[in-house]
């Protein structure tokens, strides 16, 4: 206690220990927080270092004068390609400190920030592109401004710690390099893949598909036209018909020979059928109910026709029924019922 309370100790004592990290705070949005500091007499020379705080887009200018007014001439070059942030964080120098750089941020609405004298780790950011900017002309062979051209190429496209890189989260794309030129561009990929794609759906890998894709249809051609009702155990699913009628470029009506109603069908639902003229002639044709064409040829739709029985002559023989109406179960031949009667 005597040793705290002696103020001879206490003005000679070492600093104290330093304090947990205390980071700012991520803005919400790019370049609305943007850190500035010189590199002072560098390479010969003076620069601005300027940095986003969301995005860490860095802006490095040469300049010969560390003046408010030069100062803000470089800031209203970047401004106007990404527009007015609304915050500058500084340190004390004379440069941002200045009655000019005050009134210029007030008529712009930024707000200006500085920290405590020789502190800077309050404007870490900044300091640290300083460091990351000499270290990159020390290393560098070219000419400052060429090596300076290059860092800010790399470090514009290299992502951070987030997955993105600066120029992404600033810009929302990627800056082309010179080794893009060896990779595809991902447009190419992408009209490479609906090429590929687009090919498939053209492809004619055997015969049958050939004679799929060119086989027509016309008034009297023989098919076989699928059914879809209920079937018993032997009734065929595809069931010989005749085209009657062309309704576009795929649908037909057809109608089951001899006698059988008129279904509309798709040309997928209709296979060829090869046979002679005289299986060909159908009977007498039964009156149907008109079905329900649309404007559109490729729509299917199921008919519904009504049918009456014809008196067929003897002989005939039995050709099964595929009107919707007529029941699938088999018919047998009803007599009078005989009693014995006492």
């Amino acid at each position: 206690m005597a040793t705290r309370r002696c103020d001879s100790c206490g003005e000679h004592q070492n600093k104290p220990s330093k304090p947990p990290v205390h980071p700012w705070m991520l803005p919400e949005k790019p370049w609305s927080r943007l850190h500035l500091d010189h590199a002072i007499n560098f390479m010969g020379r003076d620069w601005l270092v300027i940095t986003d705080a969301y995005s860490k887009y860095p802006c490095i200018h040469p300049t010969s004068s560390t003046s408010s007014r030069a100062t803000l001439d470089l800031l209203e070059e970047d401004f106007a390609h990404f527009g007015l942030p609304h915050t500058l964080v500084t340190d004390n120098a004379p440069t941002f400190t200045s009655e000019e750089f005050q009134s210029w941020c007030k008529e712009r609405g930024i707000t200006h920030l500085t920290g405590a004298p020789y502190h800077p780790a309050t404007n870490g950011a900044a300091e640290r592109l300083v460091q990351t900017f000499k270290q990159a002309q020390r290393k560098s062979s070219l000419t400052p401004k060429r090596a300076l051209q290059e860092l800010l190429m790399q470090y514009r496209r290299t992502p951070t710690s987030c997955g993105f890189s600066p120029s992404e989260l600033l810009n929302s794309r990627q800056l082309r390099t010179r080794i893009d030129t060896l990779l595809p561009s991902p447009a190419h990929i992408a009209q490479g893949k609906q090429s590929k794609e687009a090919s498939k759906s053209q492809m004619t890998p055997d015969l049958k598909a050939v004679v799929k894709v060119t086989r027509q249809y016309k008034a009297g051609d023989p098919v076989y036209a699928l059914y879809h009702g209920p079937r018993r155990d032997k009734q065929p699913r595809w069931v010989p018909a005749v085209i009657k009628k062309s309704l576009g470029t795929r649908c037909f009506n057809v109608m089951v020979i001899p006698h059988g109603p008129v279904w509309r069908r798709h040309w997928e639902q209709l296979q060829p059928r090869y046979t002679t003229e005289e299986d060909n002639e159908p009977g007498e044709e039964v009156d149907t109910v008109s079905e329900l064409v649309t404007d559109h040829p490729m729509e299917i739709l199921e008919t519904v026709p009504q049918t009456r029985r014809q008196t067929k002559p003897k002989g005939t023989p039995s050709v099964p029924e595929y009107g919707p109406d007529n029941p699938r179960r088999s018919k047998r031949t009803r007599k009078p019922t005989e009693r014995l009667c006492c």
